[in-house]
Order: C-alpha cells, then sequence, then structure tokens
C-alpha cells in the first residue's frame, strides 16, 4: 500500500478506476445493438460480425499478459495512460472505417490498449488500498465491470438513435481524453521493485496461442467442417501452444508468468469459474441482441434497454457481495451466482417471438443478479494469493483465462447458432434466387438482405417465418449451452474455492504502545 495517499484521494482514484475499467468493458457490449446497422451499411457478413467481436476479445486477452509484465516493471500509471492513449486514437479510427476489414483491424487494436485497463487498475488498487479496505475496493471495481455490460448497449442504442454506427466508438475519445488528464493528477506511480526479466517468447506465443485456437473455433462453426485440416490444425496447434507457454515459463528461474499461480486452487478456481461465466456471458448477449432486433423488431435503443435490467441486478450484487462473503463465504455466494446465471439462461432458451417484455426484464434482471455475485468474490478469493508487488502479472492471467473465455464464447455460441440456422434454413432459400441463397441461409440478418434484396412478395412472410423459427431453434440450443457453462463454473467453484471468507488482517499496533512494549518495563 502507498501510505501518502489519503482516504479521500484513494475514493477518487477508485471512482476514475471504475469508470476507467467502464469504458473498455463496455466495448465489449456496446457493438452488439450495431451489429444489423454494420451488417447493412458495410455488406458484412455473419463470420465477419463475429471477427469484428472477437478481433477485440482475441488481442485483449492475448496481451493482457504483456500488460501485466509491462506495468509492473515499467510502472503501472505508466502502462495504463500508454493503453489508453492506444485504444482512444483506434476507437476514433474503428468509427471511420469503410469496410468490414478495417473495422475488424481497428477494433484488434484498440483490444491491445485495453488489454492493460483491467489488469493495471486492479493493480493500482491493491497498492493504494490497505489491506482493510481492498475487499470493498475489489467489489466497487468489480460491479463497474458488470455494469459496463448494460450500459454498452443502452449507450450505444441512444446514440445510434441520433447518429451512424461509428458514434459507437467515437464516444470513446472524449472519454479517454478526460480520463487520462484526471490520471496523471491523481493516480501515483508504482511498479515491482524487483521485475522479471522482460519475456519475448512467453509474449509471442501467448498471442500465437490465443488467436489460432479461436480462429479455428469459427471456422469450424463458419463451415461446419470441424475436421478439415486447416480447421482441426488451428485449434489443436493454439492448444499446443499454451501448454508449450506454461512448460517454457515453469522452467525459468524469475518467469513473467508465474505458473505455481495455477497451482493454487483458490487462484486457479477462482480464474476458471470467471472464465466459465464469462464464455456463457459474452455468448449469450450476442445471440439476445440479434433476438430483439431481428426477431422481435426492437429499435437498437430498445435493445439496449432491455440490457439495463442486467446492469442494475449486478451492480445491487456486487454491491452486497463483501458482507455475503463474510457470512456464507467465497464458495456459495459464486456457486449461488453461476446456478442463477445457469436459471436465466434456460428461461432464455424459452423465448419464442411473442414472449411478453416482463418477461425479457425478469430473465435479464435474474442474469444479473447471478453475474454480480461472481465477479466480485472470485476476484478477490485469487488475488488474495498474489503479492501486491506481482499484481500486474498475477492479474493478467486470471484476465488472460476470462478473455479467453469471453472470446469462445462469442466463437462457439455463435458457430452452433450459425450451423443450427444453416440447417433449419437450407431448404427454405430455395425461393430465392441461386446468387442471394449461401448469404441468406448464413444468419437473420443475411435473410433479411437477401429477402429485400429478390423482391419476393407474397413469399416473403413465409420466409420471414422460417427464418424466425430457425433463429428460435438455435437460440434454443446456445442457450442450453451457456447455462451448462454456468453449471460448470459452480461445480468448480463447489469443489476448490474457500468455504470461508480470509480473515480480515489486523491494523496495524499503535505507534505509542510499540514504543511503551520496547521499555525495559513493559518487557518485565
Amino acid at each position: 500500500m502507498n501510505p501518502e495517499v489519503s482516504s479521500g484521494r484513494r475514493r477518487a482514484i477508485l471512482a476514475l478506476l471504475a469508470v476507467t475499467v467502464l469504458i473498455v468493458v463496455m466495448d465489449l457490449t456496446i457493438i452488439n445493438v450495431a451489429l444489423n446497422p454494420i451488417q447493412q451499411s458495410l455488406d458484412a457478413t455473419n463470420a465477419e460480425l463475429q471477427w469484428a467481436l472477437d478481433s477485440y476479445l482475441i488481442t485483449f486477452a492475448a496481451f493482457l499478459f504483456t500488460g501485466g509484465v509491462c506495468a509492473d516493471r515499467f510502472g503501472r500509471k505508466k502502462t495504463l495512460i500508454v493503453g489508453l492513449m492506444v485504444f482512444g486514437i483506434s476507437s476514433v479510427l474503428g468509427a471511420y472505417a469503410g469496410t468490414v476489414t478495417e473495422l475488424i483491424l481497428w477494433r484488434a487494436v484498440m483490444g491491445v490498449g485495453a488489454a492493460v485497463v483491467p489488469t493495471v487498475t486492479l493493480a493500482i488498487i491493491l497498492n493504494v488500498f490497505p489491506p482493510m479496505e481492498r475487499q470493498k475496493a475489489i467489489a466497487a471495481w468489480a460491479a463497474a465491470a458488470g455494469v459496463a455490460f448494460a450500459v454498452g448497449p443502452v449507450l450505444g442504442g441512444l446514440l445510434l438513435e441520433q447518429f451512424w454506427w461509428g458514434s459507437i466508438f467515437l464516444i470513446n475519445a472524449p472519454l479517454i481524453v478526460a480520463g487520462i488528464a484526471l490520471m496523471l493528477w491523481l493516480v501515483p506511480e508504482s511498479k515491482n521493485p524487483s521485475p522479471a526479466k522482460f519475456d519475448p517468447i512467453g509474449v509471442l506465443l501467448s498471442i500465437v496461442a490465443v488467436a489460432l485456437l479461436v480462429y479455428g473455433i469459427v471456422m469450424g462453426g463458419e463451415d461446419n467442417e470441424w475436421l478439415s485440416a486447416g480447421t482441426l490444425g488451428a485449434i489443436v496447434g493454439g492448444v499446443a501452444l499454451l501448454a508449450l507457454l506454461v512448460v517454457i515459463e515453469a522452467r525459468m528461474a524469475a518467469p513473467s508468468l508465474d505458473v505455481s499461480l495455477l497451482r493454487n486452487s483458490r487462484f486457479s478456481a477462482g480464474s476458471a469459474a470467471i472464465a466459465f461465466c464469462f464464455f456463457a456471458l459474452i455468448g449469450a448477449i450476442f445471440v439476445t441482441q440479434f433476438y430483439y432486433q431481428a426477431v422481435l423488431g426492437f429499435s437498437p435503443m430498445e435493445a439496449g434497454l432491455l440490457m439495463l435490467p442486467m446492469g442494475v441486478g449486478s451492480m445491487v450484487m456486487s454491491a452486497r457481495c463483501p458482507k455475503l462473503v463474510m457470512r456464507f463465504g467465497p464458495r456459495a455466494v459464486v456457486t449461488a451466482g453461476s446456478v442463477v446465471m445457469a436459471l436465466s439462461f434456460v428461461i432464455m432458451s424459452q423465448f419464442t417471438a411473442d414472449t411478453p417484455t416482463w418477461l425479457l426484464v425478469v430473465a435479464q434482471l435474474v442474469f444479473g443478479l447471478g453475474w454480480g455475485c461472481i465477479m466480485a468474490p472470485a476476484t478477490a478469493s485469487l488475488m488474495s494469493v498474489v503479492p501486491p508487488v506481482k499484481a500486474g502479472a498475477g492479474q493478467a492471467v486470471s484476465q488472460t483465462m476470462r478473455q479467453v473465455g469471453g472470446a469462445l464464447g462469442v466463437a462457439v455460441i455463435g458457430s452452433i447458432l450459425g450451423v443450427v440456422y444453416r440447417s433449419d434454413m437450407e431448404k427454405s432459400v430455395e425461393v430465392l434466387p441461386e446468387a442471394l441463397r449461401e448469404e441468406a441461409a448464413g444468419s437473420i440478418g443475411g435473410t433479411l438482405r437477401a429477402v429485400d434484396a429478390a423482391q419476393l412478395g407474397d413469399r416473403a412472410p413465409a420466409l420471414m417465418s422460417d427464418a424466425v423459427d430457425a433463429y428460435l431453434s438455435g437460440m434454443e440450443v446456445t442457450m442450453l449451452v451457456a447455462a451448462a457453462f454456468a453449471l460448470l463454473s459452480a461445480a468448480v467453484a463447489l469443489r476448490w474455492l474457500p468455504k470461508t471468507a480470509p480473515k480480515p488482517p489486523m491494523p496495524p499496533a499503535p505507534q505509542p504502545a510499540a514504543k511503551a512494549a520496547d521499555t525495559p518495563g513493559a518487557r518485565a
């Protein structure tokens, strides 16, 4: 802890860091409400939309390791500011992308800049706050991340009501400028006084491994050829490189990736529980946004507002988590949250084209209540075994697992949805001209574009009815997959997370008492 930081300044720093996390996490979900406008404007396929999502997630995950090491070595404040500058500049360039390829590229660069934020902000919190206050500070940090998932679609919807789709990225620029200015004024510098040697091999392996793994899954879902040489080779290669990374780092005298952390059940279980739920969360948001807009016909703003109950539920439970953990323990709280998340996905799997709005709201609220019980206690549990001087590198390991889970969530959920949709629509699209059939069978957005282009007249309603039924079939399967991953998180938490919360550290003894204890009379 930095002794020079007053309590008032600590609260200001926490608020600033929470907003910073909100901005970059918001970009994981804000794009979801703009998928339809982007698809129409840039003539993007379903797979290209997945890459617009995954490119951010992939680089986010791949560069977390690098960001954490750089923060501990060169300074957390410096690293955070550089990352925010990269994020802000690429956001502006992405806003004015003229093709979907350009958008994917700039989203990838945004992920590089954003990668340092969750890792470094938590490391700064651990350095600034004394042990007695850290759990509450982590809960506030986690609440900001949870709220961001709902704020993103709402803000995106509001912007799309007035401006073009690029505004959802352009809004980042003024927020980042204000954030950097306040950071220069408020946040003290800190770093590991004995940092490990920079590890270029580990950085390169982590980037290539994650990219290969997610690429293989996305391509397998798009082509439905999971056993092809390209798909299987990419998946196996990614897994092999991840294993090689662990082996190499384990043999280093001063590794950047502290493999010993993975052998600690509190650290690995907390990281795995978050990763599994993040897989389910990101995948479910991807599916429901298309459901709200393409099936139910809500506008982007209305679809965003339907995510708001999720943010409210997450914020409420994150704020209550420290007390719940002290009373029931991390194991019970995280397990219960994961089960509640699974319940919300089961409810969503039964949605139809006629589901009332109030049930959509209830499902999202239940979703948020579950998620709010996971992030804060699982993060506090895993970080409790990481020394504060290694907070950046330690948090990088956990955040990498989380972001890989999110990237795989979009890839796997999107792939399953695409396979089911294509299978159900193969015969229905035969009413279209042959040149439009491939695109129409790929996604519900593609079907909508093909129907407009073909001018089917009286045959259009029947084709759209088939498209809605196909999407709902795919949504049912994908939501049940999301529920299974949430239950897997519950199983991990129930088996390996600690039953009771660690006792809060005792405050230091008053200085006068310490001096009295050193006197001969006191020793007698």
